[in-house]
Formats: C-alpha cells, sequence, structure tokens
C-alpha cells in the first residue's frame, strides 16, 4: 500500500515536473513576431519617416513590406528603399502605391534624397503596384498579416474595392487618422484630420468595409511633440539609421518640432499599454471628419495618450545601439593657393541667391541667416553619404553641399575652384570632383582651416586624384559633374559663391571679379533646356566649340540672340559683359539687359567691333538708365540686336560685376 501510495505520488510529482517545465519552456520561448506591410507618405511631414524608422526598430515586427500612397508615389518609394539600405534592410520589399490619390507634395527639398547615394545602388521597387503586392502578400499568408496605414486610405480603399475576397485575410488594419473628440492643438476638432479628408471617399470605403480596425486619431497622436532635447538624443547616437532619419529632418526644412502622429500606428503594432483604448463606432462623412456614430463598435481607438511614458520608450528604440563614426581620415593634404586675375574662362558658377539652379542642388538646402558680408543666400550642408561610389567609404556620414552643373562642361588647362565657406566643429574639408570623361571622382584635404567665421579659399584641381593616389591631374578638355564638399557629420558647413574656372593668363590685367552673375557656353546640353532663349546653337563653331547663332526676329525684321539667364539675376553697382564673338555683314550691334516681366531694360551700343573673325570684348552697362534699370534691380536675359543681314556667333559669355 505504501509502496503503491508513493509511486503514485511520484507519478503526480513527476507530471508536476514536467508541466511546469513545458511552462517555463513556454516563457523562455520568445513571442512570434507581428507580420505588417506599413503604406505610407513619407516625403510631405516627418513622422513617415520617424515611423519608417521605428517599424525598423522595432525587433517584435517583421517588416513583409512597404507600400507608398498619394502624389508622387515613386519619389515616395525610392525614399524607403534607401532607408531601407541604410539600415541594412534590403531585402524588405517595397512597391509604388499606384491608387487615385490627391496630389500631395513632397515637403521642402526632401525630394534630394533620392538623388544621393546610395540611392543609385539601394534596391528599387518591385514590379507589381501597391494594391497588387498587398493582396498578394495577403493571399499567401491569409489571416497573419497586419497592414497599417499611415497616410491616405487611397491604396487600401482600391485594394477593397478591386479584390473583396482579400477582407477575411487581413488580420487587421492599423490606423493614424481621424479625429473624433481632439483635433490638432490639442483642441476640438474643428477641421477633419488630413489622412482622412485627403481622400475621404476611400475612408469611407474602409471605415464600413467590415474590417478589424485599430485607429490611432488626433486624439492620441497631437500632442506628441518630440522637442529639441529628444532630438539631439536621436541624432546624437550616431547609428547609420539614425543619421539618415536626421538627414531627411534637416531636408523637411521646418522650424517646428515634429510631431508623432505616424509613429503611434506602428506603436499599436507592438503594445498598447501607452494609450486608452475604446471600442467605438467609427463614421466618416462626406468631408472628412471622423464621427461617432450609432451601432456596434468597428475599431478600436486610442483615445488618449500617456505622451511623457511614450516619448521616452520611442526615443530610447532609437538610441539603444550607438555606431561612433570616426573623423575623416586625412590621406593627402592640399593648400589653398592665392587668386588670381579674370579667369581665362568660367566654366560653373552658383551663388545660390535664386532657385534658377535649385534642380541642381544635390546635397544642401537654402541658408538666408548665416550668409556672408553681401550675399542674401547660402548653401548649409545636410548628411549624406561620399558620392564615389568605387572607393569612397558608403558607411561613413558626412555634412556636403553638392552642386550638380548640368551639363557638365569641358575644363580648361589650369582649373581653379574658388568659394566662401564657414565651418564649425572641424578644420577639415574635403573638395571633390567627378569626372564625367573618366567616370570617377578626385579629391583634395583641406585641413587646419578656421573655424566660426566666413573664409575666402581657391583651391588648384590640378592636385586632386582619386583614394588610392590614381588617375592622373584633371586635364584640358575633361568633363566634369559634381562639385563637391564634406564636413564631417557633426560638423556645421555652409558653402556660397562656387567658381569652377580656368585660371588667368599669365599677361592678365583685369581683376578678379566681385561676383559673378551668369557664365554662357555651348559645349554641352541643349537649347531650350540647358541653354534657354532664341537662338541656334552650331556645333564645332564656336570660339573653343559649339557657339550660339544669331536667328531672326519677325517682329524686329532683323537677326538677334535673346539668351535666357534661367533666373532673375541682380544687378550691382555696376555690372559688365565679356563674350568672345564672330560677327559678319556689321561692325556693331546693340546689347541689352532686360527683365521680361517688367519690360525694364538697361542697353548699350557696341561699336567698332570686328568683322569676320573671331574676337573678344567687354561691355560696360551703366549703374541706370532712363528706364530706371539699376543697382538691385533684376535681369533674366540678354539680347544682342543686329543690323539687318548681320550674323552673329558668340561663345564664352560671362555677366559679372567687377571688382573696384
Amino acid at each position: 500500500m505504501k509502496i503503491t501510495t508513493v509511486i503514485l505520488g511520484l507519478a503526480v510529482l513527476s507530471g508536476w515536473l514536467l508541466q511546469a517545465d513545458s511552462r517555463c519552456l513556454a516563457q523562455d520561448k520568445p513571442p512570434a513576431k507581428v507580420p505588417i506591410i506599413l503604406d505610407c507618405d513619407i516625403g510631405t511631414d516627418i513622422d513617415d519617416t520617424f515611423a519608417v524608422a521605428l517599424a525598423l526598430l522595432c525587433p517584435e515586427l517583421d517588416l513583409r513590406g512597404f507600400t507608398t500612397v498619394s502624389g508622387d508615389t515613386q519619389a515616395r518609394a525610392l525614399m524607403v528603399c534607401r532607408m531601407l539600405a541604410a539600415a541594412g534592410r534590403r531585402d524588405i520589399p517595397v512597391a509604388i502605391g499606384k491608387a487615385e490619390q490627391p496630389p500631395q507634395a513632397l515637403r521642402g527639398v526632401q525630394e534630394q534624397y533620392i538623388r544621393q547615394p546610395p540611392a543609385f545602388r539601394a534596391s528599387k521597387p518591385v514590379k507589381e503596384s501597391g494594391v497588387e503586392f498587398i493582396y498578394q502578400q495577403l493571399k499567401a499568408k491569409p489571416g497573419e498579416i497586419t497592414l497599417v496605414a499611415v497616410g491616405p486610405l487611397s491604396n487600401i480603399a482600391q485594394l477593397l474595392t478591386e479584390h473583396p475576397d482579400c477582407k477575411p485575410w487581413i488580420k487587421r488594419l492599423v490606423i493614424m487618422g481621424g479625429s473624433v473628440r481632439v483635433g490638432y492643438n490639442n483642441k476640438p476638432p474643428i477641421s477633419p484630420e488630413f489622412n482622412i479628408r485627403a481622400d475621404a471617399k476611400a475612408a469611407q470605403i474602409v471605415f464600413n468595409a467590415g474590417l478589424p480596425l485599430v485607429v490611432a486619431p488626433l486624439d492620441a497622436t497631437t500632442m506628441l511633440k518630440l522637442e529639441e532635447p529628444g532630438l539631439r538624443r536621436i541624432f546624437g547616437a550616431g547609428t547609420h539609421l539614425n543619421y539618415h532619419v536626421q538627414a531627411l529632418y534637416q531636408l523637411w526644412d521646418q522650424k517646428s518640432a515634429p510631431i508623432l502622429f505616424d509613429p503611434v500606428a506602428v506603436t499599436l503594432c507592438v503594445t498598447e499599454r501607452f494609450c486608452k483604448m475604446e471600442d467605438l463606432h467609427l463614421e466618416v462623412d462626406d468631408k472628412g471628419f471622423t464621427r461617432i456614430g450609432k451601432g456596434k463598435p468597428n475599431a478600436r481607438v486610442a483615445s488618449s495618450i500617456q505622451s511623457d511614458e511614450y516619448l521616452k520608450w520611442f526615443i530610447d528604440r532609437f538610441v539603444a545601439v550607438k555606431e561612433e563614426q570616426p573623423e575623416i581620415v586625412l590621406k593627402d593634404s592640399a593648400n589653398i593657393v592665392p587668386r588670381k586675375g579674370m579667369p581665362n574662362r568660367v566654366h560653373v558658377i552658383e551663388d545660390y541667391e535664386t532657385d534658377s539652379e535649385k534642380r541642381w542642388w544635390l546635397s544642401g538646402k537654402a541658408e538666408a541667416v548665416n550668409v556672408p558680408p553681401g550675399s542674401k543666400r547660402a548653401n548649409r550642408a545636410v548628411l549624406t553619404q561620399d558620392f564615389d561610389g568605387q572607393m569612397g567609404d558608403q558607411k561613413r556620414m558626412y555634412s556636403a553641399v553638392i552642386f550638380n552643373p548640368v551639363p557638365g562642361p569641358p575644363m580648361g588647362k589650369n582649373p581653379r575652384l574658388s568659394f566662401r565657406y564657414f565651418l564649425k566643429g572641424t578644420d577639415k574639408l574635403k573638395v571633390q570632383i567627378y569626372s564625367l570623361s573618366k567616370g570617377y571622382h578626385r579629391y583634395l584635404m583641406l585641413s587646419n582651416l578656421p573655424q566660426g567665421s566666413w573664409q575666402d579659399a581657391t583651391v588648384d584641381m590640378t592636385v586632386a586624384r582619386r583614394t588610392d593616389g590614381s588617375g592622373g591631374a584633371l586635364s584640358e578638355g575633361e568633363r566634369i559633374d559634381d562639385i563637391q564638399f564634406y564636413a564631417d557629420p557633426r560638423a556645421e558647413l555652409i558653402i556660397d559663391d562656387i567658381a569652377l574656372y580656368d585660371e588667368a593668363n599669365a599677361d592678365e590685367k583685369r581683376l578678379f571679379p566681385k561676383r559673378f552673375l551668369f557664365t554662357g557656353w555651348f559645349d554641352s546640353g541643349k537649347q531650350g533646356k540647358e541653354w534657354p532663349g532664341t537662338f541656334e546653337i552650331v556645333p564645332k563653331k564656336g570660339h573653343f566649340w559649339h557657339g550660339a547663332k544669331s536667328v531672326d526676329n519677325p517682329a524686329l525684321k532683323a537677326p538677334w540672340i535673346e539668351l535666357n539667364l534661367r533666373g532673375d539675376r541682380e544687378l550691382g553697382s555696376k555690372t559688365q559683359l565679356f563674350f568672345r564673338y564672330r560677327l559678319t555683314g556689321a561692325d556693331a550691334m546693340r546689347v541689352a539687359l532686360v527683365h521680361g516681366k517688367t519690360k525694364k531694360s538697361l542697353a548699350v551700343n557696341a561699336k567698332s567691333l570686328a568683322n569676320d573673325r573671331w574676337a573678344e570684348t567687354v561691355l560696360d552697362f551703366p549703374s541706370t538708365d532712363s528706364s530706371g534699370l539699376g543697382k538691385g534691380d533684376r535681369v533674366d536675359a540678354i539680347q544682342f540686336l543686329l543690323p539687318r543681314g548681320a550674323e552673329l556667333i558668340i561663345d564664352d559669355l560671362l555677366l559679372y560685376e567687377p571688382e573696384r
């Protein structure tokens, strides 16, 4: 009896131990990850960028893909692709949304982000449309995937309309959108929330579809401001992903603190512990207002949030890992050289005073506060990677100003680069240039530079070399492209008044100009696009190579050239125009600086000109004339007005303010 009791007791104990061990193993096993697809409109407000980054930083999530919505969905998809490359997650697919969408524009200069490396080398969006991609993912894993929508609901509505069979396959749909009792600025809603209002019809389809909805409205998001201390912590962590978030934040270029609307929706896929959740019946009216309606609850709604606790959790996710980036290591050192007289030829200028060449800014944003004397605007560096994809360290981030002088001009015998700079936080500056002819980059390093004040610099670009020392010097006739300035990512760098030119001849008596307004040469690029105006580009008939030839003006019944300056150029106290010309059938012409909108002009008569041979001249324009056009006024074209029967070819034109 005793033996039987003992055996039974041991059996019970053994069973209990087995159950206990099983429970311990179950507790030790990590919880299953939540599969999600994130549908976003990254590139408008910066909260989408933070939401994408948070999704990448949450180990609780299994990212099955991203889709983009609203406006330029291709650009948005490329932005996500680049962020994935930064996070080392090229394996995650990205699809371009093709639903009917409102034309929501990118904000700031965030489009720069997709023109910077390694965007060229990042994975590309998949071939399927965003809607088809979501459908196929749901079909492959029915009942497993959570959809997260943090933009207008256009893609989701099209999915439900074109593929109604997918409804039971959606585990749940988490939405950032709407305002129930609280609107913007933490006050009662007086206007609809943007994501719902942007495509109200789509929102009505989604809210009436009978899906399991989780909604993060303004009630739980509008008070989540990420203030400067939090931004400093995130950006100071030094991780590659955080640098890319910072880069987009810089390009967003807004002064207000970002509000973390969209990250809350991502967070609700991980935990609901920061939010008070209610089961409500939500409806969307035709104007995009989200109302509490009658009937069975159709949504689990975050009606409030513990903002301090949430912000701490959010920031901690970004700073959990640190990746210290060392300073730039100098391999070779170059010197600043003296700036001599009037350049033999000016290839490139950029003074950042207008938006005329803004499409050529590949890195940097307008700076109107800290500018050099006499300037109204400069270009502040933003974060990017090295444009040298062959020998550059693609794991390193820089503060950089990159200017792409489209079309790439051919160089002279002695190329020099002049610029003004403000540097703080480092005394080192890397200057780099890309050769279209050779297909590689050359660079030179400057060190021991003054900090905290505006400085002028000129460097000899013939001493620039590839990273390994190869490649030889930048040579005559070699076409170049991007002009690049790199500093430590933690440093402040501002660039202004870039001029790439061929150094003055030894016998040049004229001084280096005080300010360049426009340079015109026609060796590359097309008339109408890179060289707008009324004339004809004649190949191999210019002074150097191509030239611009006069055409008939029916209104004047005489030949002319009108060269558009690609935007307004502000006149100085004195203005001069240099150009090389071949004039036949006349020895005089009238040259005018004009402004198309105001119809004002400033003209001079050029007399005793050379006939039927190449020559050069400098024209002095008066400080003002009877039309009232003078210092501080703007011009946008140069007109060359010829006598009947004459013909003119011009080349190598330079409009500038001379040094007194």
